[in-house]
């Protein structure tokens, strides 16, 4: 977590509200930058970053009996059952570190019965980040995405090349579902579905423009999910700090204590 004086301290002039573990909801169709976006916020704030998605292909990629049952769905861009994602997602949130540090849930809930879920069991996301960009922009960047499985950095063939390195060269990897035919389902399935999500959602819904600047739109996002703690000034005994000499008394009276 990122440090924050503490304004209990002797000596200390303001007092803020007790930092509370984030709640947070983000989702966006295939492409949108959201992996960039999760690494920053996680890397920011210290929530636990939970995706379905990530965890389904670390099964398949492990060959487990769950990755050999959702491999299929993946590979031609459906959604696993909704019990599935639901016991995946509650699996992780009834953790005790991760009630503790706060939780980032990526493309959770993707339909109508998640979101319902969640509410029956009282999961109360606070904020819901909805990035926004056109079908034909996502299909582009999705094809020609690449991954680096060391880093967890994503590349592009045409827009963020990865470094000549021939060590990072060949570790590179691409989604088996990175496929205009797979993208095109998945973008249905996503617009067919965000309809019976937002009924759920609409009211802590902020939507992001995603074709601007990375750099942009990480301020933008994280400035969202925690602006500047309001503080409030006490009620002090000592003298009023008015002129120079006060100024130069007060550092001495400090020195001395």
């Amino acid at each position: 977590m990122p440090f924050r004086p503490d304004a209990s301290l002797p000596g200390a002039l303001v007092t803020e509200d007790p930092v509370q573990a984030p709640k947070l909801v983000i989702m966006g169709g295939p492409g949108c930058g959201k992996g960039t976006l999760c690494r920053e916020i996680v890397k920011k704030f210290g929530v636990c970053h939970i995706s379905v998605g990530d965890i389904l292909r670390q099964h398949v990629e492990e060959k487990t009996e769950l990755g050999l049952q959702v491999n299929e769905y993946l590979m031609n861009g459906r959604l696993v059952p909704d019990e599935l994602a639901i016991d995946i997602v509650f699996d992780h949130l009834n953790r005790p570190d991760i009630q503790a540090t706060g939780w980032l849930l990526d493309n959770f809930p993707r339909t109508q019965d998640q979101a319902e879920a969640m509410m029956d069991l009282q999961v109360f996301p606070e904020k819901f980040i909805l990035i926004d960009v056109p079908d034909s922009t996502l299909i582009e960047r999705c094809v020609g995405r690449l991954t680096d499985p060391v880093t967890g950095q994503i590349y592009h063939e045409k827009f963020l090349p990865p470094p000549s390195d021939p060590e990072i060269l060949a570790r590179l990897i691409r989604r088996k579902d990175d496929n205009e035919e797979a993208i095109q389902r998945r973008l249905e399935l996503y617009h067919e579905n965000m309809e019976g999500v937002l009924d759920f959602l609409e009211d802590m819904k902020k939507e992001f423009d995603g074709e601007q600047s990375a750099d942009i739109l990480k301020r933008e996002v994280c400035a969202y999910i925690k602006p500047d703690a309001p503080l409030y000034a006490r009620c002090s005994t000592l003298p009023a700090i008015v002129t120079g000499d006060d100024v130069r008394e007060a550092f001495k009276n400090r020195e001395e204590e």
